[in-house]
């Protein structure tokens, strides 16, 4: 459930992150999406990368504490 909360918060910080380098690039004053369709889309991909990378760390620091455990035991 945090996952989840953390990665749609950063996914509308990425989107954001993502068009201010765009604009500065580009030399645009804003962005205009042209539909709310790309606009989700470009969420939703934002959301599912950020969400599998915090899964990653979830899993890395579960296993890390095992093998902690497994070398204390020995």
């Amino acid at each position: 459930m945090i996952r989840t909360g953390v990665a749609a918060f950063i996914s509308v910080f990425l989107l954001l992150f993502e068009g201010f380098i765009v604009m500065k690039l580009k030399g645009y004053s804003g962005i205009h999406f042209g539909n709310l369709q790309l606009l989700v889309s470009v969420l939703a991909m934002n959301f599912f990368f950020v969400f599998t990378i915090l899964t990653h760390i979830k899993i890395w620091h579960e296993n890390k504490g095992i093998e902690e455990t497994e070398v204390g035991m020995k």
